[in-house]
């Protein structure tokens, strides 16, 4: 893999320069192979480029290479990026919890799950989660939560 137009991809993305990140990251994934432990790293981030792009497609790339991964969280980073942009909260929350079991050691993931507010533990574990004294109660400890946008979760 050239490290260089990658790393070069990844300042494109920082940059919010979009398209050019999209050809850059096009660029790197034809240069590897299927196999090459970095392909579903690079295919998510280009998903990513094309969803931020406006293109559908990117969307189902980023699912498949959160599908096939097994040990990088940042494609379930990636993944819940492209889900928000969607407008699909719940599936990039979902797909932030799965990253963190995958890899409980990513600090990125962990700040993005802050960011994202995953739900909390229940105040009062022995009452069913839609019960009103626990609905209640949940509000009162609700944190007022400015707009997040995917620059925010992956910079």
């Amino acid at each position: 893999m050239d490290t260089q137009s990658y790393q070069n991809a990844k300042e494109l993305l920082k940059a919010q320069d979009y398209r050019a990140a999209e050809r850059a990251f096009k660029k790197v994934l034809d240069s590897i192979d299927e196999r090459d432990r970095q392909y579903h790293t690079v295919q998510s981030y280009y998903g990513l480029a094309q969803v931020l792009n406006g293109e559908e497609n990117g969307l189902l790339l980023c699912r498949d290479a959160a599908g096939s991964e097994v040990a990088d969280g940042q494609v379930f980073l990636n993944l819940a990026c492209a889900e928000l942009h969607s407008d699909n909260r719940k599936r990039a929350v979902e797909a932030i919890q799965h990253g963190i079991k995958v890899d409980a050691d990513n600090p990125v993931l962990k700040s993005a799950c802050a960011k994202l507010d995953c739900r909390q533990r229940c105040c009062f574990n022995f009452l069913p989660r839609g019960h009103a004294i626990n609905r209640f109660f949940g509000r009162l400890r609700r944190r007022p939560v400015p707009e997040v946008t995917v620059h925010d979760l992956l910079f």
